[in-house]
Formats: structure tokens, sequence, C-alpha cells
């Protein structure tokens, strides 16, 4: 297969070849920002664009393509005699280094590890130089080199490093540690900026060659001189400048003030004297390195372009919204920029908008059932539109003002008005006849309100908060006289109001439940599910429903008449009949049925992966015992059929799941429970479901007048007149019945009966369903309407409900035990013009920045300036990774952290795992033997690797020989042995020896697809380790990634077992960000207030989870967001001293911002820290240590740490000074006389 794939490699370049030589009429001269990663030999350049390798002479002219793999491409390099390529592709499911002749051919794949690698170089020994995570932590890379033709890659003795270069006699290195190349944030200070380093590969010893608040990077050796890439000069742009070893002087080579310069490569010149091409605006620049002349290389691309090429897609991949219709027979979809309705049954999907260049969202169908209204950015800006349901007449443009981002129109009940809301928090209703927009209210802290129309559309009832911090509140508009009233105090947070469907009650969601959960390790406590239901009348005199009631008997006093017989026609033949008098007949009673009605329950599908899923079904038996039904899962919905074997009580059921399998369900079914498993393509999992409702009795015959409390239909809204009595509105609230939680959207069916989505609960107890209340139930009872989900949508009516789950929905009833019908969305395919469509994505891109960005100046920037100069590059993109990289330079002009770009319909990767040991190798006497094994600390249970496992007998030392029986190849590294099998288990085999003989053992091993983690926890261990010697064990170390979930935890669960060490070293190097850490700071810091004591044992300290000694922490320019304002917070609290290097300097925050046409995302910064009226603070600078320590490479050698020996020598210091030491009891009181002595008291 590999081979084949080769030889399609070969032919498909050589294709190219030939069309290229023919298709001269075509070729192009794009815009040179898109040729990217140049480098230069000789005679030749080769450079990536449209996700293609190409060559052309380094005089320019048309060039050839050379690679395109199906994967990504990157950094590609010259061999030193120019024949070959190396460079970084994806050919086989990783990205790994190739190498290629630049004559084509079959590339050779060089690495295998599923680390990220970048290539750096070919050196003057013909190894290559590349940087990679191979063996550090997640925010790290090492610097190896490996031979062209594969191998063991050998790392430098440096601690870490991204883009280096080693000159050409072998002996010094010149590094980044790390890089900011890739960074969308332009002109940076903070202190994640690179410097470059010189490390002396002879003698071990360093010099930081350049110390600039910016950037330095992208270090090449020239004739023994440092040529690099930095914006030191006054332009501020980034520029080549040299750097002699010789005299230390630095020189400003290029002088560029426009742009930066993007991806230096340097080459030999024609002469030997050395030239760097690089990319710079628009041009393809080389620089002769003897003469510092600049000349622009002109290159012309020919052949096709199948990017640009118009092609259908499909949309039901991108779906992002869904709406009902007013009865439920269709849904409305927003997919790929358009809208769409899709029937619940019969019929085929249609597009309304058919829209390339614009992006049309948030449909909602009118309750008349005609119009979908929607927001699109057709006129530059989003504005509300409606258009006809079925497709035809004509769509209207109904705002022309739009000048922020809009959501969720929802129309009134009379299909007369539209209710939205926009990112500044504003609520707006429109008046679709006479078109005009009426602002109702602003949140002044820029939440959005979520409207609710009363059923005679006069009233709008939404949640506020005031101007001073404090809760929402509910409040209600009154559109018939303008008036806003207040209806509830905002003492406990209410929100989603609802109202019924006959006036009567006004339903909303209130945390006003409070259980605590106390903690296991320390003494403080967490609210959750603090969610309750709540409702209230809305007239003053209507009474509470929960009020007690008294039984009584009553009576009808009558004259008793003779009753007339009734006739009933009994057929005896087909012209015959008879009259007889009506008699109660006793008719043979149905036959037992077990199994059909609602059932509910759960798979264990933890064996395949997938945890525990739940899932409802409908069933019904008919006739010869046969099975039909339907199941709702959280992937989507399916049809069922199958049989029942009334005397072994076994159901047997077929299933077509949504992902493309059939799954066969054979449970036992006893009384209400059935148990059993099902089976899909040789995966078994358990199965157990209960059944939720038996089937209702057969219904009666139609009646004239409608049963139940109905609510009155859409179109006799206009008789109700609801009427809201503010006065009072509180006091009249009830708390209802269902229990608290986490709740989601709230709605009414037409059976005035409250439908809400149940959220997954964060204390463990509930899971996402969607549960139905009626507030006129004497048992009070919540009622399963759909499991596994909580987004719904209901249809204006009230009959029916559309159910979301993930990419899928379902239409069922709105009513208890309901099962649903898959929404069709098969057939939604749509034809995109890609030019068209990034342009809109770029528009889209500039425009949230400009909406959402926290700084309405736009940190200064001429945000409109900024959209023209980068737009200009949208007609040169050949792919929409050109796309991308556009966008991302845009928004890097913002100069702010947090500034994100990522995602979109790029097309898939191939992706093939490699299994990992938790191991390093080495070559010894020609074989690989296993160097170290990656464990945690003894008492880690959970950090073992593959090889830590108790009573394994493989060790360090070993030789590995085989993998499944299969010879370790040591020309290729010894990952390449693993490939496509991550989480299996294989057979490892081992020896003593470096040869396969009668002692070598066969060990089955359970792979892993990361050993990150086991790494990780053994890096923690050895510094953990380390501080303990140092310190003879009074000096603790806890270690935090970051400030989420994960850095949490581990902040937690080391400082457990640590809070009695005289000192504490609190590393949070690296750290990663996530939450604001005020929590953390908090732990660390808990003030002494008293002690207890009982009889016996020791007196404890109060609080009893806290630590009481100095502490310190280390920082460094990697740790950022959180991880700046975690040792922010540590100085702030006066907690103990910062060491190390500044941090990165981002924290302006991000969220709530919308994903773009294609699912790509733009992150903008929208929320910004600041200390007072004056100052911002962090962001773009860092904290600041109080101790600066650099981590100098001469010092680390062999695992050493001049940060960390740092912080012991200051906390042994701190602790001869500061010594927490438990005092002892008083004496015992005599209280034999009156009173307590004085100075007890």
């Amino acid at each position: 297969m590999r081979y084949m794939m080769r030889v399609l490699i070969v032919s498909l370049s050589l294709g190219w070849m030939v069309h290229a030589e023919t298709a001269g009429a075509q070729a192009l001269k794009p815009h040179a920002g898109m040729l990217r990663y140049p480098a230069i030999s000789a005679d030749r350049i080769v450079f990536r664009y449209a996700n293609r390798l190409w060559i052309v002479s380094r005089d320019g002219g048309a060039a050839l393509p050379l690679a395109a793999p199906s994967g990504s491409l990157a950094f590609p390099r010259f061999s030193p005699d120019g024949t070959k390529v190396a460079y970084l592709a994806n050919y086989e499911g990783g990205n790994d280094l190739y190498v290629l002749p630049i004559e084509g051919g079959i590339p050779s794949r060089v690495t295998h590890h599923p680390s990220q690698e970048m290539l750096c170089g070919w050196l003057k020994s013909d190894r290559l130089l590349f940087s990679a995570g191979i063996s550090g932590l997640s925010r790290q890379a090492q610097l190896y080199t490996v031979a062209p033709t594969g191998g063991l890659p050998i790392q430098l003795p440096v601690p870490y490093g991204a883009l280096a270069d080693i000159s050409d006699d072998g002996k010094l290195l010149a590094y980044t540690p790390h890089t900011q190349d890739f960074a969308t944030w332009k002109r940076y200070r903070g202190g994640m900026q690179t410097d470059i380093w010189l490390f002396d590969l002879t003698t071990r010893k360093s010099k930081r060659m350049t110390d600039w608040e910016g950037n330095d990077t992208a270090p090449m050796w020239i004739g023994g001189r440092v040529y690099y890439v930095t914006d030191a000069g006054k332009e501020r742009r980034g520029n080549i400048w040299v750097y002699d070893p010789q005299n230390g002087k630095r020189s400003q080579i290029t002088h560029y003030d426009d742009f930066d310069i993007k991806w230096p490569s340097k080459g030999p010149g024609p002469r030997g004297g050395g030239e760097i091409v690089f990319q710079h605006g628009a041009e393809l620049c080389v620089l002769d390195v003897p003469t510092g002349k600049v000349r622009t290389v002109e290159v012309t691309i020919p052949g096709e372009r199948p990017n640009l090429a118009a092609r259908a897609v499909d949309a039901s991949r991108f779906i992002t919204g869904w709406g009902i219709s007013s009865t439920g027979k269709q849904a409305v979809i927003e997919a790929r920029g358009d809208i769409w309705t899709v029937p619940a049954k019969d019929g085929v999907p249609r597009n309304l908008t058919r829209s390339n260049g614009s992006n049309e969202r948030d449909p909602a169908w009118s309750p008349d059932g005609r119009w979908i209204a929607y927001l699109s950015d057709a006129a530059g800006e989003y504005e509300l539109y409606i258009t006809q349901s079925d497709g035809r007449g004509d769509t209207r443009q109904l705002t022309r003002d739009g000048d922020r981002f809009r959501y969720a129109p929802t129309w009134s009940p009379d299909s007369s008005r539209l209710a939205f809301t926009d990112n500044s928090g504003a609520l707006f209703v429109h008046s679709v006849a006479n078109g005009e927009t009426k602002l109702i209210d602003t949140d002044p802290w820029g939440d959005r309100p979520q409207p609710s129309w009363s059923p005679d559309s006069r009233w709008l009832a939404y949640a506020l908060t005031d101007e001073t911090p404090s809760l929402h509140s509910i409040r209600a508009y009154d559109l018939k006289n303008g008036q806003k009233h207040r209806l509830t105090s905002g003492m406990f947070e209410d929100t989603r109001p609802v109202f019924d469907r006959k006036g009567e009650y006004l339903y909303w969601v209130s945390g006003r439940s409070f259980q605590p959960t106390y903690e296991d390790f320390g003494t403080s406590w967490i609210y959750t599910d603090s969610e309750t239901l709540m409702a209230a009348s809305l007239k003053a005199d209507m009474p509470s429903p929960y009020l007690p009631k008294v039984d009584q008997e009553t009576w009808t006093e009558t004259k008793p008449e003779k009753p007339a017989p009734a006739a009933v026609e009994i057929a005896l033949s087909p012209d015959r009949t008879s009259s007889i008098p009506a008699a109660r007949t006793v008719l043979a009673a149905e036959p037992d049925d077990p199994v059909s009605g609602a059932w509910s329950g759960t798979a264990d599908a933890a064996p395949i992966g997938l945890g525990t899923i739940s899932f409802t079904a409908q069933l019904t038996l008919t006739a010869g015992n046969a099975i039909q039904g339907s199941l709702v899962t959280p992937m989507g919905s399916s049809s069922i059929t199958g049989s029942w074997n009334p005397d072994a009580r076994k159901l047997t059921l077929t299933v077509p799941l949504p992902i493309g399998v059939v799954a066969t369900i054979t449970v036992t079914v006893t009384g209400n429970t059935a148990e059993g498993t099902a089976e899909a393509e040789g995966q078994v999992i358990r199965i157990r479901m209960t059944r939720d409702a038996a089937p209702k009795e057969k219904p009666e015959a139609p009646r004239t007048k409608p049963q139940g409390p109905a609510a009155p239909a859409t179109g006799s809204r206009e008789a109700l007149n609801v009427v809201i009595d503010p006065a009072g509105f509180e006091g009249r609230a009830i708390l209802l019945a269902p229990k608290p939680g986490a709740f989601g959207r709230l709605a009414v069916n037409d059976r005035n009966q409250l439908i809400f989505a149940r959220r997954a609960s964060l204390g463990g107890g509930d899971q996402p369903s969607i549960k139905l209340f009626d507030i006129k139930d004497d048992k009070k009872e919540e009622k399963l309407v759909a499991a596994g989900a909580q987004d719904f949508d209901i249809s204006a009516d009230g009959k029916k409900l559309l159910v979301a789950r993930g990419g899928s929905a379902a239409i069922q009833d709105a009513s208890a035990g309901g099962s649903g019908t898959a929404v069709a969305t098969a057939g939604m395919t749509v034809r995109i013009d890609p030019r068209v469509e990034w342009r809109q994505i770029f528009n889209e891109a500039w425009r949230t920045m400009r909406q959402f960005f926290y700084a309405p100046n736009m940190h200064g920037v001429d945000w409109p300036k900024m959209k023209a100069h980068y737009s200009a590059m949208l007609g040169d993109c050949a792919s929409r990774d050109d796309l991308s990289y556009v966008i991302g330079e845009l928004i890097g002009e913002l100069n702010v952290g947090h500034a994100y770009y990522s995602g979109g319909d790029t097309g898939s990767q191939p992706s093939v795992s490699v299994g990992m040991l938790g191991a390093d190798f080495e070559i010894k006497d020609g074989a690989y033997r296993i160097s170290t094994i990656y464990r945690g600390a003894p008492w880690d249970a959970d950090a073992r690797g593959p090889l830590g496992e108790p009573g394994l007998k493989i060790g360090e030392g070993d030789y590995l020989l085989a993998v499944n029986g299969i010879p370790i190849d040591t020309t290729m590294d010894p990952w390449a042995a693993f490939i496509g099998l991550a989480d299996k288990t294989v057979s490892l085999t081992v020896s003593s020896k470096p040869i396969r003989d009668d002692s070598a053992r066969d060990v089955p091993v359970r792979l892993t697809s990361s050993d990150r983690d086991v790494r990780y926890r053994a890096w923690i261990e050895r510094n953990r380790a380390y501080v303990e010697k140092k310190t003879g064990g009074r000096v603790g170390y806890i270690y935090v990634p970051n400030t989420g979930v994960a850095g949490q935890n581990d902040l937690v669960r080391q400082l457990v077992g640590q809070r009695g060490k005289a000192a504490l070293i609190i590393d949070e190097r690296w750290n990663g960000g996530g939450q604001v850490p005020h929590r953390f700071v908090e732990l660390l810091e808990r003030p002494l207030f008293n002690y207890w004591t009982g009889r016996y044992g020791q007196p404890t300290a109060w609080p009893p989870d806290a630590h009481r000694g100095p502490k310190c922490m280390l920082i460094n320019g990697l740790a950022g967001s959180g991880g700046d304002l975690f040792p922010y917070y540590f100085r702030a609290a006066g907690i103990g001293k910062l060491i190390g290097t500044r941090t990165w300097g981002g924290v302006v925050g991000i969220g709530g911002f919308p994903a773009l046409i294609d699912g790509a995302v733009v992150t903008t910064p929208n929320f910004a820290f600041f200390e007072n009226e004056k100052k911002w603070g962090i962001e773009g600078h860092g904290v600041d240590p109080d101790i600066e320590v650099l981590d100098d490479p001469a010092l680390m050698l062999e695992g050493g740490d001049p940060q960390l020996d740092a912080a012991i020598k200051l906390m042994l210091d701190s602790i001869q000074d500061r010594t927490y030491k438990p005092i002892a009891r008083p004496p015992y009181p005599d209280r034999s006389g009156m009173g307590v002595p004085v100075r007890e008291r």
C-alpha cells in the first residue's frame, strides 16, 4: 500500500511538470506573501504555495511543482550540495520530516515520532537540525540532529530550543529557546520575546547573544557571523541584522519600515559568499551577504488551481443552528451561511438564501407559518431580514442601522413584531408593518437579555441587572404604553422568564437552593445545582395552585326516568341486521403487552471509548409479535425493527445507528426493566433500560369539544388580554416541585405545561434531559420528554419540539414519553465559490474584531486601513490555509494577546497513531537499548507508563529487539515500529543482550497514544526529590501547569501532602493559563485564627488546611494569561518572592464571540485587566520577577536548573528567620471559683 502511494506521488509529480510546460498561458504571479518558507541553494529557490512545494530558478521565472502531500507542508531546506530538499510533511498520517531529490521521485520519511517537528536546516555535516517536543513538557521543545536517511535523533545538550543553526565547523550553536514567529501578535514586548543564545558544543560554555526587549529570531551562520531577524531598529519592524562573535558588535542590514521580514533562510550564494532569501510584503527577496544588496525575485505559478474551483459542499457538516416551524412539520437550519428548511417527514431540503458571499444566521419561523426571519451581513453589517418560508416571494430587509453584532430574532405570537438583541446588551423590538425599531432596554453590564413574549403579544419579559453590581432580576415591558416594570428584587439570580399560554403565570429559573458540598481535603465548601424553577401568577387575585384542598362528597338529586334501550346493530349477514337492547358486554381482554411504550436506558460504551450513553426508545408490539419503533441517542435518531419472544420474554431489535453501522440488541424483559447486550461490528456492550410509560389506552372517538386544559390556539390569541399586576408579584411566587439543579431553556406546550431542559449537573447527579412539569398536576411530578439532550425549540402551536443532539435533531411531540423522528439533512448540498466565500470570511473576521474588541479605539490602530491593506492579498490566496495566514496577519496588528485564529474548512488530513512506551532509547552494540523508563513518584499509581507497571519484566538497560515478532530496524527511529499501534497490546521482544537468541523474552505490553503525561509526572517528581534532597526534607515543591482544572488538581494533590513542610516552592513556569486564579492564591495563604486541642494528641492550628511558612514562586516567559495573574496575585497577597524571568503578558481575556461561516474561529480579546484608573498593567509586558535568574544553558547541562537552585537557597535562608512552630497548650484552667480569671477573658 505504501509503495503504491509513492508510485502515485511520482506519477502526479511528473504529470504536473508536463502540465507546467504546456500551460504557460495560464501562469500567474502570486503575491509573495503566499510564497511561504522559502529556501535557496546555489541555483534554485524552493517554497510552499497552495499547499504544494514548488521549485524555481534562483533568478525567478516559472516554478515547477515538487511535492504535494495530502496533509501539512512546511520548512523546506536544501541539502548542502543542493541536490535534495528536506521538509516537514504529512503523507502517511503524521507530521514528519521527509527528503526528496530536486528532480522529484519518492519522498523518503526520516522521522516517525508523533510530536510536531520544525526543520531548522541542513547542516554542513549532512545532518538535519530540527526542534521537536519529544522529551520535555508540553510547552517545551528540544533541538535534535538526525541523518537524512533516518535513524535515532540525537538531542543537543541545551535544555530546549526552537530555531537554530550550527556554524560550519560544527562548534557553535546559535538558537532561540522558543519561538514567537507564529504568534498573531506584532510589536510584542512581553516576557515570551525571544533572545538568541550561543552555545559552544565543545567547551559547553554559553553566551546570551541578544538582549533586545523585542523579538530576536531565525539565527543563521554565514561566514563566521550570525545573521538574524529583529525588530530592534527604529523602524520597529523585523529586519535582518548581523552579529560578529569576535567583537560582539551588532549591525542592521535591512531597513524596511512597512512589513516584517518573514521566513529567512540562508544559501551559499553564486560565488560562495552567502545569501538570504526571505518574504517581505508582496515581494520575494534575496539578500546578497557580501554586498548587502537586496534583489526581488519574480515568480510565476503555472498549472491548475483546484482549490479555487467552485465545489459542492455538504452543508449538513456545518450546521450551527436549529429551529422548528409553526406546527412542527418542518425544521429550519442555519448551515454554511445559508438558511435551509427541511421536512420532519416528507419532502426535500430547501435552501432559502443560496448566498455565497454573505452569512445568514439565527433563523426564526413566524407563528403564522409564512415567514422566516434571520440576520444577514449581505449589506455589510448584520441586518434583520424576512423571507417567505416556502421559498417564494421577495426577501425583505427590515433594518438598515446595524453597527453591532445582533442575535436571536424572536417573533411575537401574532407574527407582527420581532424582538432581538445585540452584543452591547441592548434589547430591541421591530415592527414588521411600519418598519420601526424601538430600543426596549439595555443591560448595564452587557449581558444579553433573553426575551419572552406574552401570548397576546403585548408584553416582553426578560432578565436584567442594575447599574451597581447585582444579580439578574425579572423585568416586564408593556408595549401598549411603553412602561417598564421590575417584577423581582434581585435578591437571587432570576433569569429565563417565560409566559404560559393562557396568560396566567410567568415561569423562570432562580438560583436559590443552598445545599453545600464539603471538600475532602480541607474545610471549604461549594454550592452547585442551586437553580430552582419558579412560577408566579400575573394577576394579584389569582390563588396559588398549591393551596390546600379538601375532598368532600357532592350529589345531584334527579327524578328517576325509565331508560330507553339503545339500539345496537350486529351484522348477521351482508344484507341483514338485528337490533337488540344495549347491554354491558365484556369483550376479550387485550393480550399481555410488556413491550409497547416509552423506554429509557443506558449503554455502557466504555469498552469502545464512549463512556455511558443515555438513550430513549418508543416501542410498539404489532401483529405476529413484531416490533416497530424509534431510538434517540446523543448521536441522533434511528428506526427500530425486531421481534418479541413471549415464552423466553426476549426482545431482539435491529437498529441502524446514525454513525453508519447496524446494531443488534438482545434483552430480557422482567416487569418494566430489560437487560442484555448490544453488538455492532464485533463490539459488545451492556444495555439496561426501563419502561417509563406503558402504551396509552386506545384513543376515544373524536368529540366535538376539546378535552383537558388545552391552551388557546395561535389564531385565537387575539382574544387574550394579558394583565400583569407588578405590585406584590414576587410575593405571589411559588417554588415548583422539580428538584434543584442546572436548567436551560424553558417553554410552555399546547397543554399549558412547562417544558424545561436539565443541564448536566455539576454535582454529577443529573444528565442532560428535557422534562415536563404541569403546575396543575396534584402529583407534582416531572416527566421525561427526551433523554440525552438539553437543546430544543418549540413550535408556535406548542405541540411539537425540535430536540437537537450534536449535529442531528429530531422532531417529537411536546409531551412526556414521546419519541422523535430524525430530521433528514441528506441532500443539503450547496455550491461554494471559494474566493467569494473567503472574502466574506475575511470581512467577518475584521468586523468581529471591530465589534467585540474590548477597546473601542482598537489600540490606536487604523482598523479600516488594515482591512484595505490586507484585503488586497485575498486575490492571491490559493488555498484556505492562505486565507488563514492573511487573517492571522490582520489580527496581529492589534498588538494584543489572545488574538488567535483556528479552524476552517481546510479539508481533512491523514492521521495514523503511534504507540508510545514512555521511555527513551539509545543505540548500543547495533541495537536499541532502553535508557530511561519514565514514571511518577512511588505513590503515583496513576502515573506509570506502559513499561512502569508492577511485575513487568522489562527494565532500563534491556534491548528492544522486535515488536509483534518483527525485528526492529535501527536504520529507522524506534517509533517507526509502533506506527498504528497506539492503545493496543503488543508483544515486545526484549533481552539483556543486543541479539535475539534463546534468552530473549516476549512480553505483552499495552501501548499508549501519548507518553506526555508520564514524562510530565516524572519531571515533577525529579524536581520534588531534588528539592527534598537539597533541603533535608524541609522544603516542599509544587508544580502548577496551568490555571485550569488540570492545574487546580495538580496544585491540590501536591499541596495536601506537603502542608507540613517548613517552606514551599511553587513552580508555575510554562503555565498555560485558564481561569482567573484568585482561589489558587487564597489556598496558599490562609491566616491563622486560633488553635484547638483535646486531652490527647497535638494542638491543631485553625484553619487546618493551610501551609504556614515562607513561600516563593518560579516564573518564566512561557507562563501567561492565568500564568500572568497567578504571580501577580501571589505578589499582591504578599506571599513571597518571584524568581526567574518576566511572564508572557497576556491578560485581555476572550469569550462570547461567534464562529465564522466555515467553522473557523477568531478569538476576540473582549475583557481586559487593569490596576487603577491610570494603569492597565501586565498586558504586553508581563509580571517582572523580584529575583531575575536566566535559563543559562551552560548551567543546565545534565538537568541543571539555576532558577530552582535560586529558589532553594531563598527558602533555606527564609526558614532560618520564619519557621512556623506550633505553640504549646496554655496551663489547663482552674474554674473552681466564680467566673473566669482575667488572663483568660
